[in-house]
């Protein structure tokens, strides 16, 4: 049994980031409010997403593997050479908003909000911002960071803005659009990591899992 990389989340984007890289992947959906507080910052904000849905992985898995809330977690034992430790180890939750002067973007609730949302980010800058955390529940340890990317728009003419919502994929995205379908060519240029305005900044997360010891789980 191969040794999984649990996700927090339900987007099919960051599940195939990952398995490009060679994770095996197991998707958990966590179910967190995503009401933004007051005074709160984006970075903050997807922070807080991405842990609350991690936690929220967590807290399941250890009720299921403890379920004495008086018992301690069983010590982990050193593996033998080549050996291969097939418990749930490293969970990782992700949060992905479009920010332009000030206000977040999250997923439009429907057609007349995409077009809204296209509208405003037509021939502008905005920031795509990721927020991700990772969890190893043998050390009850977490690493939390949040990306940002900068993406400038082309000029769209209404026409254009509704031949793209047209093609399908504007509601399930974040400010309305995916780079890596075919809003791409809605794109003028970034700055930044791309897979970060897909959903997940890879070279980021690959580094805190360097940082964090999960070299049983890196496919490399």
């Amino acid at each position: 049994m191969a040794i999984h990389l649990v996700l927090a989340s339900a987007s099919p984007r960051r599940k195939e980031l990952l398995e490009r890289m060679g994770f095996a992947v197991k998707v958990i959906t966590a179910q967190v409010d995503e009401l933004p507080m007051a005074e709160e910052t984006p970075e903050n904000y997807v922070k807080r997403m991405a842990r609350a849905k991690v936690l929220s992985i967590v807290n399941r898995i250890q009720a299921t593997i403890y379920p004495e809330p008086e018992a301690p977690p069983a010590p982990v034992s050193k593996r033998s050479s080549g050996a291969k430790d097939t418990r749930t180890r490293w969970i990782i939750g992700a949060d992905t908003i479009v920010v332009k002067d000030a206000r977040l973007m999250q997923k439009p609730k429907d057609q007349n909000e995409a077009f809204e949302m296209l509208t405003a980010l037509s021939g502008d800058e905005h920031h795509v911002i990721t927020g991700f955390c990772i969890f190893d529940v043998f050390k009850n340890k977490e690493g939390i960071q949040a990306v940002k990317s900068v993406v400038k728009f082309k000029r769209l003419s209404k026409v254009e803005i509704e031949k793209y919502l047209a093609v399908g994929e504007s509601l399930d995205k974040a400010g309305a659009y995916a780079v890596q379908g075919v809003g791409a060519y809605l794109v003028d240029w970034i700055q930044g990591s791309y897979t970060n305005i897909v959903g997940l900044p890879l070279c980021q997360v690959i580094e805190m899992m360097e940082e964090m010891g999960a070299t049983d789980l890196l496919p490399f």
